[in-house]
């Protein structure tokens, strides 16, 4: 795959992180009663926690971008794990006790997640391929 495919696939794979994103978030914060939250959580918290991992997506991008493709991964790593973070509603409810909506905006941020985790992998290890 040439480069511009490999922008594309990762700006695609960015971008579906943040709609999946937004939908949870927003959902969450809006019905923050019906999420299986640890009591120590609030809906302030919840809203914050979205423009301190966010960044780090779109600074991977950029970075990948410029060439700067260590710090890229790494950023690009980190949103991911930040992405996978929300399977933890699932350490205080299990699914069969939460809304269809909720599982469906957890697993699809958590699918979109490690998409971009598997996807930044793979360009990483092309990246160290020898060019013919």
């Amino acid at each position: 795959m040439n480069t511009s495919g490999r922008k594309r696939i990762l700006l695609t794979l960015l971008a579906a992180n943040i709609v999946t994103s937004i939908l949870h978030y927003v959902d969450n914060v809006v019905f923050f009663r019906h999420y299986p939250e640890p009591t120590w959580l609030s809906p302030h918290f919840v809203d914050m926690a979205w423009f301190v991992m966010t960044p780090f997506g779109v600074a991977g991008y950029l970075l990948f971008l410029r060439g700067r493709r260590t710090a890229a991964f790494a950023c690009l790593y980190l949103y991911a794990v930040m992405g996978l973070l929300v399977l933890g509603h699932y350490l205080i409810a299990p699914p069969w006790q939460v809304s269809f909506k909720i599982n469906l905006f957890i697993l699809a941020e958590a699918i979109a997640a490690l998409l971009l985790g598997v996807v930044t992998a793979g360009l990483q290890f092309r990246c160290h391929e020898p060019q013919p």
